[in-house]
């Protein structure tokens, strides 16, 4: 029903409070602001209101308001004027796309979208939360869950993302070939990646927290991009932090980079400049550059206490690293392998500047390797350097919550309704006629609820045994006479060592209704793609594919992205890539088949939950040179989490073998691969 503006109207709705709970950002009270036309109703009690947000947007006119009432709405829409799209309240204010293709899809220019949750896209390429291909639109105070990308915004610009939450999505947001907008105070949780730059120019990034994502930022082929003032942090222990790569003219600037993986890893760049930036207990690297760079400087940073390197620069790179505290990082300070590097005015951790060799006083360079220049050091530590605020500031708390209940539909009849049927609990000796809460009992401790259990009864699980199912996939190989496939012997070897430990390992290589050979990627293979396999070939782009949560996913690829890693592929830790060809190339003295079934157990040890903090042992560069520090630290920890014995053997430890051994059997976390955190 259309109705005229009046002031009495105005004055009601300007004083209505905006409070968010899963966002993430806490925002003071703020008005709704209406454009100077009509408003229209939508849901709500009011006579003649609309019940469909669709239908009040074909009878709006350019101006106009529409008001939406908490309620969920079945739609998909599109909006092709100028108007002002308002929900009630946005946890309240669901629009829910019933996993059909694009939620909302935005095609005239200044429109105004806020205070709605957007959620359940389609799960393929291009499946979007909301697509924006105008300009000049604001988006905010919105929730983006469940969707292959939250939003995204395809040659357009200047459009402003404010005060929104981007959780469980294969991507938060996705700017390709979009230049001049801004993503203000956003939180990105439990994404494959949180924020995607494509080809993009001239965009900001501020105020923003990301946390528990596969990579919190990927910037590609993009130019002149600003972040300033935001808190990575607690992303994948493995990857996890912002990946820069063939871009130019990026500023990062007074953010937190706190426990990733990698807290900035950057490729093929120029001109990046990392300037009053806080990088503290990352796991592998706190900056890492790895193929060649140029102009990339660090200033007025802290670098301590990372795990195990602070900045560490591959052959063929040129950076500035000056005026920053460089202290009690594992392994090194900075690591440099034939590469140029100005080192000048560091505070090292002692007075006497940075040392050779492994030492608790003050942080390691390299010797020999590359033209590392640190002469003059300080001789005192820097004030005023890293960030000027703290990571618990009130915007930066996290209230993320993943409230979706699996679906999964099983044969044979239910007499007490409790999701399982007779057959599977009258099998396993539960009263068939006695209601039971099979969501939540798992009597093995595997990480599979009966529900999931009574799913891959067909493949000889049990509810009372631990079992581990693992999905791979393989790529064609450039080699037409060899195949990627893991072995069959090797592959019985691993399930063998886990049958010693009565754990049932299920490998599927197209014996459980998944693992097949895949189309071969190319030399240009990123992180993004490698996400879409993952849903083309994992999930076959269904967002509710049961297999999900049950299965932890490998891929066997000729080259990766990189050498070997675990990855999200979604929303959490359960997956894991390995380069074929590029092993075999670095390892010439093994066969292919052992290095990838090493591989293979010692990242599914990842996604279970055995990570480069869980003990100093695991994924330690410094254990692969014998008679150093770090290899007689952890000689006795005999696992395949060890890089000494990665392709050696295919155990775990059992924490026998003496000083420094470690019991990972022990420590495996069966549901890490479906609820991921790295606090």
């Amino acid at each position: 029903m259309k109705k005229s503006l009046a002031i009495g109207i105005i004055a009601l709705f300007i004083g209505m409070s905006v409070i968010p709970s899963i966002g993430s950002i806490v925002v003071e009270k703020s008005s709704i602001v209406f454009f100077d036309g009509n408003i229209w109703y939508v849901g709500g009690s009011g006579l003649g209101n609309y019940s469909s947000i669709q239908d009040a947007i074909d009878n709006a006119s350019d101006g106009d308001t529409i008001f939406v009432y908490n309620g969920t709405y079945y739609e998909n829409i599109i909006i092709d004027k100028t108007i002002n799209l308002t929900g009630e309240i946005r946890e309240e204010t669901v629009i829910d796309g019933l996993y059909n293709d694009n939620i909302v899809h935005i095609s005239s220019e200044k429109v105004s979208l806020q205070n709605f949750t957007i959620r359940n896209s389609g799960g393929f390429t291009k499946n979007a939360g909301i697509i924006i291909e105008s300009e000049n639109n604001t988006i905010k105070n919105c929730i983006f869950y469940r969707t292959k990308t939250g939003l995204m915004l395809n040659n357009t610009k200047n459009n402003r993302i404010d005060n929104c939450t981007f959780h469980t999505n294969g991507e938060g947001i996705l700017f390709e070939s979009s230049n001049y907008n801004s993503v203000i105070s956003c939180c990105f949780g439990h994404n494959a990646i949180g924020l995607h730059f494509e080809r993009s120019e001239e965009n900001s990034i501020s105020y923003c927290y990301a946390h528990t994502n596969g990579i919190a930022f990927l910037l590609n082929g993009s130019s002149k991009t600003n972040i300033f003032h935001c808190n990575i942090s607690d992303n994948s222990a493995n990857l996890g932090g912002i990946f820069i790569v063939g871009c130019s003219e990026l500023n990062l600037t007074n953010s937190i980079i706190r426990h990733n993986g990698a807290g900035v890893h950057i490729f093929s760049s120029e001109k990046i400049q990392i300037t009053t930036c806080e990088f503290i207990f990352n796991t592998h690297f706190a900056v890492v550059m790895r193929t060649a760079s140029d102009k990339v400087e660090i200033t007025q940073c802290e670098i301590k206490n990372n795990l195990r390197y602070g900045v560490y620069i591959e052959k063929g790179n040129d950076c500035k690293i000056t005026k920053n505290n460089i202290e009690k990082n594992t392994l090194y300070g900075i690591y440099s392998i034939l590469s140029g590097c100005k080192a000048r005015y560091n505070w090292w951790g002692s007075s006497f500047g940075p040392s050779y060799f492994e030492r608790k006083s003050k942080d390691r360079i390299t010797l020999l390797l590359g033209k590392l220049r640190c002469f003059p050091w300080l001789l005192k530590p820097l004030e005023n350097t890293g960030s000027d605020w703290k990571e618990n500031e009130p915007y930066m708390i996290d209230e993320t919550n993943d409230s979706t209940e699996k679906q999964i539909n099983l044969p044979g009849n239910d007499t007490d309704g409790d999701s399982v049927p007779n057959w599977w609990e009258e099998k396993w000796g539960y009263d068939p006629f006695s209601w039971d809460d099979h969501k939540t009992l798992d009597p093995d401790n595997d990480g599979l609820n009966n529900i999931e259990e009574c799913f891959t009864d067909k493949w000889n699980s049990s509810p009372f045994h631990r079992d581990i199912f693992l999905e791979i996939d393989w790529m064609e190989s450039f080699n037409p006479s060899h195949s990627n496939k893991p072995p069959k012997n090797l592959i019985e070897k691993a399930i063998s060592i886990f049958n010693k430990q009565n754990i049932n390992l299920h490998i599927d290589l197209g014996n459980l209704d998944g693992g097949e050979e895949i189309p071969y990627c190319t030399p240009t293979f990123s992180f993004a793609k490698l996400r879409d396999i993952y849903w083309e070939y994992f999930l076959y782009n269904d967002i509710n594919n049961p297999r999900k949560g049950i299965f932890h996913y490998g891929i066997i690829c000729n080259y990766c992205p990189d050498l070997n890693f675990p990855f999200f592929g979604w929303d959490q830790l359960d997956s894991f890539a390995i380069s074929a060809k590029w092993l075999k190339e670095e390892n010439p003295l093994f066969d292919v088949g052992r290095l990838i079934v090493g591989a293979i157990v010692h990242h599914l040890g990842h996604s279970l939950g055995l990570l480069a903090d869980t003990y100093g042992g695991i994924d330690n560069t410094g254990t692969q040179i014998p008679f150093t520090l770090q290899w007689w630290k952890y000689r006795n920890y005999k696992s395949c989490l060890n890089y000494y014995y990665k392709y050696k053997i295919f155990d775990y430890s059992d924490g026998t073998h003496g000083w420094g051994d470690f019991n990972d059997w022990e420590h495996l976390n069966f549901s890490f691969f479906k609820n991921s955190h790295f606090t």
